[in-house]
């Protein structure tokens, strides 16, 4: 289903679709076999059941749990038909109805989330697909019961809300201090000062957008860092051996740093409020983020634009 995916994969905010770093949920096995299953805890009897589809497992028996279950079985049976229509011959009806149909997926978890904006379940809908605009985001946070607003899954929103504005276009940047495969710390501020431009790029080996941007950073490197110009890529990877491996073997001739912890969870990853991959922000010579994701060449336009 990767063609699916990736039609579908395109966030609420519109843009092009990137990796998404998936939020934590307690992980429970069954049979050696991980369940991947968020519970949503209720006072009463929670079952856990297969579900026939490729979700495998859901919890069932209370209210919000079985409207989460009902939410989810919506997309997989639009998911089916649109599954479908793909394999089709190609025709201006078939676009039209992948089109249509596709807006109708989308916009399930939305119509949930709106069913139950007054419970937890509306809550934890809302921390998966929280407004990019941080201005929005606080406005329908402030539209959860005031019972709800201190609990732990939108406190969670509230702070990424926050990271969000701390590094807006226009925000001074905030200093990291991490460790390159050698195991030698480097400080963003060592490359960041007057004269130079400094592109923070977070990424990882196992997000194939982010390994797709690697062309294009070398052509910006290539071109700009005569100039002044420099990359500090920080990779979110857990698997600091792998990630090792993939700088061996490809030639990333910037500073890059890996940063501890498991995706956005992160202190790096938490500091700028990084949602998806690849994320990237540019400083300029006096310290303030003045351009935030550049993808492909967008980000060597930027530069000959500001470095004339």
């Amino acid at each position: 289903m990767l063609a699916l995916r990736e039609r579908l994969g395109a966030g609420h905010d519109g843009h092009t679709p990137r990796q998404l770093i998936p939020h934590p949920r307690t992980r429970l096995r069954t049979d050696d076999r991980r369940i991947g299953a968020p519970i949503l805890l209720e006072a009463a009897d929670i079952r856990l059941e297969p579900t026939g589809d490729v979700r495998g497992f859901q919890f069932t028996g209370t209210p919000l749990n079985d409207a989460f279950n009902a939410m989810n079985a919506a997309q997989v049976s639009l998911g089916n038909v649109l599954q479908a229509l793909e394999n089709e011959p190609d025709t201006p009806e078939r676009r039209r109805k992948l089109d249509s149909l596709g807006r109708i997926y989308r916009q399930i978890p939305g119509d949930a989330l709106e069913a139950n904006r007054d419970n937890l379940l509306g809550a934890f809908l809302y921390a998966r697909r929280t407004d990019a605009d941080p201005a929005k985001a606080r406005e329908r946070l402030a539209q959860f019961p005031a019972q709800l607003q201190n609990h732990p899954v939108l406190a969670s929103v509230r702070r990424e809300i926050e990271a969000v504005e701390r590094s807006s276009v226009g925000r001074p940047y905030m200093d990291l201090t991490l460790k390159d495969a050698d195991g030698e710390t480097v400080a963003l501020s060592s490359l960041a000062g007057p004269g130079r431009w400094v592109l923070l790029d977070f990424w990882a080996t196992w997000c194939g957008p982010c390994c797709r941007e690697i062309p294009y950073l070398k052509e910006a490197y290539a071109a700009f860092s005569g100039r002044g110009f420099s990359i500090y890529a920080v990779s979110i990877d857990h698997d600091a051996a792998r990630w090792q491996r993939f700088l061996a073997e490809n030639d990333l001739p910037w500073t890059n740093v890996l940063s501890p912890g498991c995706g956005k969870q992160s202190p790096a990853a938490a500091m700028y409020g990084i949602r998806f991959i690849p994320s990237n922000f540019l400083i300029s010579p006096d310290g303030v983020i003045v351009a935030r994701n550049l993808p492909g060449r967008q980000l060597q336009s930027r530069l000959e634009e500001l470095m004339k």
